[in-house]
């Protein structure tokens, strides 16, 4: 009698891996073959991110990817579907330091990047493994690791090429700062968290008149040494009669102007505190919005240390809390403080150390852009979105 060609009565983990590891074994399964007659489809496939068990939520989202790659094979395309793993970043940093519970600046450089390879090592494999699990069909034969030398060749001889061309510069800019970590951030990697924090209203007098003082609320006393202008919103008929004039700044500083003018601007909340707002730099994101918009020269409050810089006078040197209890002292001590409240404030700190952050000048390299921007917007008309609609997050995003 025939031996039955299918022995096994029932469905098991073991089998499902037995069936997966005979069918990955063919490592060509779903190679890309570029000389292929047939009508190529690629799709652009963002790499992941190898800092830990892959989430089933990213793993789903490539499962979707997958479809449209098996669909597009069915309807007799030549498919490529690429398979890479994005081993860059600060991801693995902080996982590395979360499992070993020391901080990076610990370390030796040549002892941290060799932990950080071999744990990255560990979790890229275990996404390779998870991927060909839920059935992947992508090109594993080519697959692409971003810190390979020759993936870095590539990216260099990109940025080397841009910059000669002029499109890659050196700029002072606002940057999302760690001053605990000693780098960085984007805004991916920032997160709120609530505190108690003093509203203070500060009477700030009119320069050259015998005038009632301008109060101003602030959670920042400190940053008054880099306030670069005093605004109000244009409706306010309270403070009509003040645009135009200076206020003089209530806490010494060194090497600045020791006034600054007050202008009417759209941004102000007028039900916040008294409806009157000091923009610093930085002190939040309209800070940097408003000055440059207005074109105003930022000043340095806060060095890489998170300390106060020079400009601060008698806070310079001394970090951001302290700056801020001292400045407080100052004021009271001058008879400025027209009220002290209490209040709930969700404050930004670093998803890496839960450390406060700051928006500080600090030089950094930029790709240029804009004056891409009509070829892109020409390009965008020659595409087909799926769904329609998604092509105005381009056109927003360029905008």
């Amino acid at each position: 009698m025939a031996e039955p060609k299918i022995k096994e009565k029932r469905w098991t983990i073991d089998l499902e891996k037995k069936i997966q590891e005979e069918h990955f074994s063919n490592i060509d399964r779903y190679s890309f073959n570029p000389k292929s007659e047939k009508e190529i489809f690629v799709i652009d496939t963002p790499p992941p991110y190898p800092s830990g068990t892959w989430h089933i939520g990213a793993v789903a989202q490539y499962s979707m990817i997958d479809v449209l790659a098996r669909s597009q094979r069915l309807l007799g395309k030549e498919v490529y579907f690429p398979w890479g793993v994005d081993r860059n970043g600060i991801n693995i940093e902080f996982t590395v330091e979360k499992k070993t519970g020391r901080k990076m600046k610990t370390y030796d450089r040549a002892e941290f990047l060799d932990i950080c390879r071999n744990e990255i090592e560990k979790y890229t494999q275990e996404m390779r493994n998870i991927a060909k699990r839920v059935g992947l069909s992508c090109a594993y034969d080519n697959e692409y690791l971003t810190d390979a030398p020759e993936y870095r060749a590539v990216t260099q001889s990109i940025f080397i090429d841009l910059f000669k061309k002029g499109d890659i510069v050196e700029e002072l800019r606002p940057n999302l700062y760690d001053p605990v970590e000693g780098t960085t951030l984007a805004e991916a990697e920032v997160e709120r968290l609530s505190r108690k924090t003093k509203l203070v209203d500060v009477r700030w007098s009119v320069e050259g008149e015998d005038h009632s003082p301008v109060i101003i609320s602030t959670t920042r006393p400190e940053l008054i040494c880099a306030c670069g202008i005093v605004i109000v919103h244009p409706d306010d008929k309270r403070y009509e009669n003040l645009i135009g004039k200076k206020l003089e700044l209530p806490i010494d500083t060194s090497g600045r102007s020791k006034t600054v003018e007050i202008r009417a601007h759209a941004s102000v909340n007028m039900e916040f505190g008294s409806g009157v707002l000091m923009v610093c730099s930085f002190g939040d994101q309209n800070d940097v919005s408003v000055f440059r918009e207005l074109g105003l020269t930022p000043f340095q409050a806060i060095d890489l240390e998170g300390k106060i810089t020079d400009v601060g006078g008698p806070l310079a040197g001394l970090p951001v809390i302290e700056a801020r209890k001292k400045a407080l002292e100052i004021i009271e001590e001058t008879d400025r403080i027209e009220n002290i409240e209490e209040r709930d404030q969700e404050v930004p700190v670093s998803e890496r150390g839960k450390n406060p952050i700051e928006i500080i000048l600090l030089k950094e390299w930029y790709v240029r852009q804009t004056h891409i921007q009509d070829r892109l917007k020409e390009l965008s008309n020659e595409s087909n979105f799926v769904p329609p609609r998604n092509k105005q997050f381009l056109l927003d995003w360029m905008e």
